[in-house]
């Protein structure tokens, strides 16, 4: 088992492009930026050692960010590894990749992590009142 070291990079810059993005501009950078952080994703996933917690994580997260369906699957099946294989860093990203992939494919989410920003506030996206408190304070969702 080891951690793909391109991974990580792609996966820590994308984070902390994050944090920092608040203008039009710097958000604007941080979507092109994160087409080529998929596209580099792209050639790795085929050599990609899924026995890691740490790859799967990663590519769960950079994943998330992805262009749509497929891209929402790929990232919960990730996370789905990571989470399975004793990772409880990656609950919360597990409950999120399947909130928008479920969104993403016209359903309710089912831990409410998804939301727009209206108005300069945050209106999550509805669910399907399936999970309860105890269970998303379980995942991380506050």
């Amino acid at each position: 088992m080891s951690i793909n070291l391109q991974l990580e990079d792609l996966y820590n810059e994308d984070k902390a492009e994050r944090q920092n993005a608040e203008t039009k501009e710097e958000v604007d950078q941080l979507l092109r930026n994160t087409q080529l952080r998929l596209k580099k994703l792209r050639v790795i996933l085929p050599t990609l050692d899924e026995s890691e917690i740490w790859n799967c994580h990663y590519t769960a997260y950079l994943l998330q960010h992805g262009e749509g369906t497929a891209d929402f699957a790929l990232a919960h099946d990730y996370a789905k590894k990571a989470v399975y294989m004793g990772s409880r860093v990656t609950m919360w990203l597990y409950a999120a990749t399947l909130d928008r992939l479920l969104i993403s494919q016209g359903k309710l989410q089912k831990f409410g992590t998804q939301y727009q920003v209206i108005g300069g506030k945050k209106v999550y996206a509805p669910t399907d009142g399936t999970i309860d408190e105890s269970v998303r304070a379980e995942y991380g969702i506050m």
